[in-house]
């Protein structure tokens, strides 16, 4: 019966304690509702809609919270499932983060490849359309397509100045002769590609990795 009784004790206690802190924590929000606004976003965007955007979602979420905590008690980072106005409101301002995140994730990438040299009509088509920098970098020296042996000139000696960054030793002549044809070959063949000697697809992704 003691024993019972010092369980029943114990047991009112933890109940007590347990809520005094829901209470707590539900009347004296810790912290601040506020959105940290990233500081590495391209704020010089393709589309500026996108950087309102993401402004305007990071100042309503502080707003949003700060508004439904002091009009009506509802702490919108617990929610009180049995209450239906504090569900909405908490599902409501989980989106409101969720989407701001979103932009904010699309808005730093775009920042890194602007970084890395890129423009914003090539950052619109690598976003847009799926593709990755090193599409964009193919396109932009698809020009090195077909060269084989006896084509001279400057892109025979940009040929060779990337040969020459992937380990080979050339002559940054221009001149497509059979030592060009033979390190090209030798290059093909250390990254598993057919030696053709000649300037295809792969071998020029791979000499632009």
């Amino acid at each position: 019966m003691k024993r019972l009784l010092t369980f029943a004790i114990l047991l009112g206690v933890i109940s007590y304690i347990v809520v005094q802190y829901l209470k707590d924590r539900r009347f004296n929000p810790k912290g601040d509702y506020d959105y940290d606004i990233s500081e590495t976003i391209d704020t010089d965007f393709y589309d500026p809609m996108v950087v309102k955007a993401y402004y305007k979602g990071a100042l309503e979420i502080g707003a949003y919270a700060r508004s439904l905590w002091n009009n009506d008690g509802i702490d919108v980072r617990f929610m009180d499932r049995e209450d239906f106005e504090s569900t909405q409101a908490t599902e409501y301002y989980n989106l409101l983060i969720a989407t701001t995140e979103m932009l904010e994730d699309k808005l730093e990438l775009s920042a890194k490849y602007a970084a890395e040299g890129y423009n914003k009509d090539q950052i619109k088509v690598i976003m847009e359309k799926g593709l990755t920098p090193e599409d964009i970098k193919y396109e932009k020296n698809s020009y090195f397509l077909g060269l084989r042996i006896g084509m001279n000139g400057q892109t025979t000696m940009e040929l060779q100045q990337l040969l020459n960054a992937k380990g080979e030793e050339l002559l940054a002549d221009g001149i497509f002769n059979i030592i060009t044809r033979n390190s090209l070959r030798s290059f093909q063949t250390r990254n598993g590609l057919y030696p053709s000697g000649i300037v295809n697809e792969k071998t020029l992704k791979a000499l632009l990795k």
